[in-house]
C-alpha cells in the first residue's frame, strides 16, 4: 500500500506508480494528509481518474469535467460552473456510479430543485434551474464523448423545471433623462451611467476602463478587457468574446463629460481606472436613483438593452448595433432585438408596386 507517514511532520503522504493514457509509467506523490484515511481516499480518486470508466463515481466525473473546463474556459466561466455543480448537483449524485444514473434519477433531482431555495430564501427561478439542467447534461455529454458512457440520461428525462422567460426591459431616452437627472454632475456614478447608456458596454467592461482607453483626439473608447469579482477578489481578464474587443466612437458631448471626469482623477496616468467603486454599488445606486426618478425598475444590464433600443429607434441597422455592442454575430443581435426592428413588409409591397406599375402582368 503506497501510503506512508512522514515522521518529521506527523502527516501522511501517498507515493504511487501509475500508467497514463499514453501507456507511460509515471510516479505520483502527494503530501500533507492529516489522516491516513484521507491519503487512501486521495489515492483511490486519483487512480479512478487515471483509469476513468463509465462506472466511476459521479464526483470523479465532476472533477474531470471541471479540470477540463479550467483548462479551456475563462476563469469566471469555470468558477460559475464549479459553484453550480458543488452546490446543486454533487450533493444529489456524488457517490452514484455514472452509468447507473437513470432518467428517473434525473427527474427526481429536478423535482428537488423545484423545492429548493437560494440564500435569500426564495425558490430558484425557472431560468436558473434550466441552467443547472443544462450543466448536468453537459457533464453527461462529456462522459459520453470521452469516457464511454453509452447514453446521456438527461436527454431521456427532458426538462421539467421550466425555461427562461424571454423578456426585454429597457428605458426610453425620456426615462433615462429622468434617472440621470437625480445625480450631481460631479458624481462618478453620473459619469458611469452616462457611459453605460450611450455606449451599451457591459458593466464589467466599464469597470475595467482606464484613462488610456480613451483617445481624446480621435474621440473613441477602446474595449479590450473586463472586470470580474471572483471569490470576493476583483480580476481583470480579456473581454467576453473575441468580437467584444472593439473601438466605440463617442458623441462629442459624452467625450467632453469623460474629459471632465478624467480631470478630477488624482494623479491619473494611462493605467488609472476610470471607476473604482465596489462591484455591487452600481446596482444599489441604480435602485436608489430609480426610485428617486420615479421610473420603472430595470436591471443594470438592461442599460445595454436600452442603448440597443435607442439605436434601433434612430434607424440604425442590426449590423451596426451588433458591432457597437460587441456581439459575436449579427444573428445574436437579431435573436435578442428582432422584435424592436420596424417591419418593412408594407414598404416592400409599395416599392415593388411602383417598380412594376408600367408592366402588363
Amino acid at each position: 500500500m503506497p501510503i506512508y507517514k512522514d515522521e518529521k511532520s506527523g502527516t501522511w503522504y501517498c507515493k504511487l506508480y501509475y500508467t497514463d493514457y499514453t501507456g507511460t509509467r509515471k510516479q505520483k506523490m502527494k503530501r500533507g494528509f492529516v489522516l491516513q484515511r484521507e491519503a487512501k481516499e486521495w489515492e483511490r480518486d486519483f487512480l479512478l481518474k487515471q483509469a476513468a470508466q463509465p462506472s466511476m463515481p459521479f464526483h470523479t466525473l465532476a472533477g474531470l469535467y471541471l479540470d477540463d473546463k479550467k483548462a479551456h474556459t475563462k476563469r469566471i466561466t469555470y468558477e460559475t460552473k464549479k459553484n453550480r455543480i458543488e452546490k446543486w448537483i454533487l450533493p444529489f449524485f456524488a457517490a452514484r456510479p455514472v452509468d447507473e444514473i437513470t432518467a428517473a434519477d434525473v427527474r427526481k433531482w429536478q423535482a428537488e430543485l423545484k423545492n429548493s431555495k437560494n440564500n435569500n430564501g426564495d425558490f430558484l427561478a425557472p431560468g436558473y434551474m434550466q441552467n443547472l439542467v443544462t450543466e448536468l447534461s453537459s457533464m453527461f455529454n462529456f462522459a459520453v464523448r470521452l469516457y464511454g458512457l453509452s447514453v446521456n440520461p438527461c436527454r431521456i428525462a427532458g426538462n421539467t423545471v421550466g425555461k427562461k422567460t424571454k423578456s426585454l426591459n429597457f428605458w426610453t431616452k425620456e426615462e433615462f433623462d429622468k434617472f440621470i437627472g437625480t445625480f450631481e454632475k460631479d458624481d462618478p456614478y453620473y459619469m458611469a451611467f452616462l457611459i453605460l447608456y450611450y455606449t451599451g458596454i457591459r458593466i464589467g467592461e466599464l469597470e475595467a476602463l482606464t484613462v488610456g482607453d480613451i483617445d481624446q483626439n480621435a474621440g473613441t473608447l477602446r474595449i479590450n478587457k473586463t472586470y470580474h469579482l471572483i471569490n470576493g477578489k476583483g480580476i481583470i481578464t480579456s473581454p467576453k468574446t473575441e468580437k467584444s474587443n472593439r473601438v466605440i466612437i463617442l458623441p462629442p458631448f459624452l467625450l467632453n463629460c469623460i474629459k471632465r471626469h478624467i480631470a478630477r482623477l488624482y494623479a491619473a496616468d494611462s493605467s488609472t481606472r476610470l471607476f473604482t467603486p465596489s462591484h455591487s454599488s452600481y446596482a444599489r445606486q441604480m435602485e436608489n436613483h430609480t426610485q428617486a426618478a420615479n421610473v420603472k425598475r430595470i436591471r443594470l444590464h438592461d442599460l445595454r438593452h436600452s442603448h440597443a433600443s435607442l439605436l434601433i429607434e434612430l434607424g440604425f441597422s442590426a449590423l451596426l448595433v451588433s458591432e457597437r455592442l460587441g456581439h459575436e454575430s449579427v444573428s445574436t443581435t437579431l435573436n435578442i432585438y428582432s422584435h424592436l426592428f420596424p417591419s418593412k413588409q408594407t414598404e416592400v409591397a409599395v416599392r415593388l408596386e411602383k417598380m412594376c406599375m408600367d408592366n402588363d402582368y
